[in-house]
């Protein structure tokens, strides 16, 4: 279009130009006949009218919304490393939106588990949108090139990010070398904590409740701590895998200018301490080989732990037992941080560049992100990404078994601020495996805080190490 104006103002220039020459040639052959021009303005002309732009530059000037743009058709693969986005979920709150909005799109929905990414790589079918974390960004996408830019997408179709959950941008942001924005966040998640009504009623113990403390959620889970005709109840548990990820004093597991570890360090201290005080309570050690997730399954399973801290999809498993009472409050915080929750853990759609298509594969996320497609999934309990209260109110609110839990407690506290990593280093070693590792060796006794903390950076920067010396 901006061509065609072109060829339009230089036609129009040339006309004048001759028209000119043709003026002034027939004055050269009869000055004395022909007086000199009038240059006075004619006042009743309008120099507004003279300056006004060509009628047409309001729509080259028009930025096309991301949702309404006539895109060629497309075939397009979503890869998902979340298993419990089932294919019946896909169908309903992915794809039917999709089919009524795009018909002319063709969306598959593939389960990591059904092919490896490698293969469908080597067989020249790589997916073009991949869901996944953070984590699997780096262990997945990272490593083989996949990753795909989505600035100038954005920047292109003014796509409104002030819409999303700033924090979830941020930890986007926050993953990449230079603030890429390699996704955007289908739903997010976050660490709650879950307790077991029914113990709370049997020993007469109030509820717990939001705005909590450290402090008075330990009185709490020492209170709960107890033994009773030969069953020991233990006052609290933990999903530890994310407490540490997403900690709420947004510690980093690498350094961000140089390819170290940065875990052997006062705010690692602070929070691990304040993790093993819990299990250090007479009575409450887990029995035997434990890990964060015998932590959350016997929560509900034995029914004889009062609280477990853990992310909120973590109540999918109770659906296993309908018989299980339970609900949730916002996770206790530090006194000299109140109100700041954990980190956001949130799911993204990815967009891979190897297909030619990220076009049509951001506006179908877009799509995914719009005002009714969030507002439908969170009412069935996948919580939304976006800032817009009025949506996040319905949180679990058409969950068949679970609609009258407190689902909005996710979002008592503000998420703690995601902070810059290495996302080299990050590709390079699996640094919390090595922290949780050493976390138990604490729990267990075997070694203390400082130790722990010592030995796992040690470890972790030797993986880093022979990681770089191998490539």
């Amino acid at each position: 279009m901006k061509r065609a104006v072109l060829r339009e103002k230089i036609k129009g220039a040339s006309f004048v130009l001759l028209l000119l020459f043709i003026v002034a040639a027939c004055s050269n052959s009869n000055d004395s006949a022909s007086p000199a021009p009038d240059r006075t303005p004619n006042p009743t002309s309008d120099p507004k009218e003279a300056s006004a732009p060509p009628a047409n530059s309001q729509e080259q000037n028009t930025v096309i919304d991301i949702g309404e743009a006539a895109l060629e058709p497309a075939e397009l693969l979503i890869y998902s490393i979340v298993p419990s986005v089932t294919e019946e979920e896909f169908e309903r709150t992915m794809n039917k939106p999709i089919l009524s909005k795009y018909p002319h799109y063709k969306v598959k929905y593939m389960l990591s588990g059904e092919e490896s990414l490698d293969n469908l790589m080597i067989m020249g079918n790589a997916p073009d949108i991949i869901m996944t974390s953070i984590g699997g960004l780096y262990a997945q996408m990272v490593p083989r090139e996949l990753e795909y830019d989505l600035s100038d997408l954005i920047d292109k179709y003014n796509y409104d990010l002030d819409r999303i959950e700033p924090a979830l941008i941020e930890s986007v942001q926050n993953a990449a070398p230079n603030k890429e924005i390699y996704g955007l966040p289908k739903y997010t998640n976050g660490v709650v904590m879950f307790y077991n009504i029914d113990l709370f009623d049997h020993f007469g113990v109030d509820y717990p409740v939001n705005g909590m403390t450290w402090d008075e959620a330990y009185q709490l889970a020492t209170i709960m701590t107890r033994a009773e005709d030969g069953m020991q109840y233990r006052g609290m548990s933990f999903f530890y895998n994310n407490m540490f990820a997403e900690n709420q004093l947004s510690q980093p597991y690498f350094s961000t200018s140089e390819n170290k570890a940065a875990v052997n360090t006062p705010g690692f201290q602070k929070f691990v301490n304040e993790y093993l005080r819990f299990y250090q309570i007479e009575g409450n050690m887990p029995e035997g080989n434990f890990s964060a997730d015998t932590e959350l399954n016997n929560f509900y399973r034995e029914k004889n732990i009062a609280m477990n801290l853990a992310p909120l999809s973590g109540f999918g498993r109770f659906s296993n037992d309908l018989s299980f009472n339970w609900d949730i409050v916002a996770v206790p915080t530090f006194s000299d941080l109140p109100g700041i929750g954990y980190q956001p853990n949130p799911i993204y759609y990815f967009i891979s560049n190897v297909n030619g298509k990220a076009e049509q594969a951001f506006q179908v996320a877009a799509e995914w992100l719009s005002d009714e497609v969030q507002l439908m999934s969170n009412k069935e309990g996948r919580a939304t990404s976006l800032r817009d209260e009025a949506i996040r109110a319905t949180l679990g609110q058409d969950h068949p078994d679970f609609y009258d839990k407190n689902f909005a407690a996710l979002f008592y506290n503000e998420f703690a601020p995601v902070p810059p990593t290495n996302p080299e280093a990050a590709s390079l070693v699996n640094a919390q495996n090595i922290v949780l590792r050493w976390f138990k060796e604490a729990v267990t006794g075997n070694v203390d805080v400082n130790t722990m903390l010592r030995s796992a950076e040690e470890e972790i920067n030797q993986a880093i190490a022979e990681a770089l010396a191998g490539k």
